[in-house]
């Protein structure tokens, strides 16, 4: 099915300048085609292959499962896989490339796309990208992102989506706090109260992998400040002392005031979502990926739709248009591969329904190549978080915040946001991060 320009995806771009991307793009395919590197066809790449990852686990096995499709239809092929911690992974690869040893094929986030692409160290993709354009895989709003901001060819694809601000609860808790799905944001305030005078916590963080917490941040400033501060905020046009931000993190603060537990620092990510999972937590604020995660890491009897599923966090003004919290993995290949013609077979696979479907029957997963069937989601609450994945133009989206700044400022601000769990004090983390991100005041 063709989609059209699917969503106002405007985490780097005004309105105004979509179209001046476009003609970017355009311009950056009509170069020498000989300067990309073309993939080769399929059963014919050969040779070795190092792939970076960051997927353990239930996931692990999921992205395996996803490289033999590739090995079986190539048998000439041999990966050799390595997983690189998600919180170190954009850190590492920049170190790699430094030293002049990246690996062939790596995830990636845009954040450092585009600090790669704009040292020329990765590979052209755009003539991948033309054709999936051209056949309705994928709409020009999900090549703006995997494009980074960089002006010239696009290089990165896009691997795995997913759709974030979900509020997971087990269906008996909810019954026994009184069975309704909360609509409005006063309504979810009143059922986390309801669960702590009931002597449950009412959510699970998992705030020692650090990243959680942004999952909460990026919810709440979409809520509050809406898309477009959002996505200012992201790009730089904006600085974190702008009233819209503010606010959101006095949002922010109540709920680590009133609903944050004790170990909300202390519990890793899979510890949470299994403590959450064991009916020791109302709630988990995650992404639609604990689906999978769930059932495969804290208990195999779960099932999907029937033991627990989600409601999206309601909105914080009831007359503010609906806003989606979208993130996702993008792949990128090193320009200077030693064997660039199988690493480009390999992200043109990677790109393909064929290699996301595989993952897609999994659970936990959303395949940003529209030729995926609503079939291949195993479950409901699969097919429901592939449902919210922005597909008109009426939707705005805002994609994950600090993984689309990247470097320093990424890392200072998931500092300070542990810093802000322990003290809620909005002036002073308002003041380290206008001192930590000064791109609005530089520009």
């Amino acid at each position: 099915m063709r989609r059209s320009r699917a969503w106002r995806w405007v985490t780097w771009l005004g309105l105004g300048a979509v179209m001046t991307l476009v003609v970017a793009a355009l311009a950056a395919c009509g170069g020498d085609d000989d300067e990309s590197e073309a993939p080769a066809t399929p059963g014919e790449a050969s040779g070795s292959l190092r792939v970076v990852s960051n997927w353990t686990g239930a996931e692990g096995d999921a992205f395996a499962a996803v490289l033999d499709g590739f090995q079986e239809a190539n048998p000439g092929v041999e990966i050799e896989s390595e997983e690189i911690p998600f919180d170190q992974t954009q850190a590492q690869l920049a170190q790699q490339f430094a030293a002049g040893d990246p690996p062939d094929v790596s995830v990636a986030l845009p954040g450092i796309v585009r600090q790669l692409a704009e040292q020329d160290q990765l590979m052209d993709l755009d003539d991948l990208w033309d054709e999936w354009i051209d056949d309705g895989s994928y709409t020009q709003a999900l090549r703006d992102v995997a494009q980074a901001g960089v002006e010239g060819p696009t290089s990165s694809i896009y691997f795995k989506g997913n759709v974030n601000a979900l509020i997971w609860y087990r269906t008996d808790e909810l019954e026994a706090l009184g069975g309704e799905v909360p609509e409005t944001w006063d309504e979810f305030i009143d059922l986390l109260d309801r669960a702590a005078e009931e002597g449950i916590r009412p959510v699970a963080v998992g705030g020692a992998d650090e990243w959680p917490l942004t999952q909460w941040t990026d919810s709440i400033i979409l809520r509050v400040a809406g898309a477009d501060a959002f996505n200012q905020l992201a790009r730089g046009e904006i600085g974190w002392d702008d009233p819209r931000i503010v606010d959101s993190f006095e949002v922010f603060a109540d709920l680590i005031s009133n609903y944050f537990p004790p170990d909300a620092l202390s519990a890793s990510f899979v510890d949470e979502t299994c403590s959450w999972a064991d009916g020791k937590a109302a709630f988990t604020n995650q992404g639609a990926f604990v689906n999978l995660v769930a059932p495969a890491e804290c208990d195999k009897s779960l099932q999907p739709g029937r033991d627990f599923t989600f409601f999206e966090m309601p909105k914080y003004d009831e007359s503010a248009p609906d806003a989606r919290f979208v993130s996702g993995d993008l792949f990128i290949g090193a320009k200077e591969s030693e064997n660039a013609e199988a690493a480009k077979a390999l992200l043109a696979y990677l790109g393909s329904a064929e290699a996301q479907e595989i993952w897609a029957k999994r659970g936990g997963y959303i395949a940003p190549n529209a030729k995926v069937p609503p079939g291949a989601y195993p479950d409901v609450n699969d097919r429901k978080a592939a449902e919210l994945w922005p597909k008109s133009d009426e939707v705005e989206a805002g994609y994950d915040l600090d993984d689309w700044i990247g470097g320093r400022v990424q890392s200072e601000y998931r500092g300070a946001l542990q810093q802000f769990v322990r003290e809620p004090d909005v002036d002073a983390f308002i003041a380290k991060m206008t001192e930590v991100d000064t791109r609005s005041s530089e520009g």
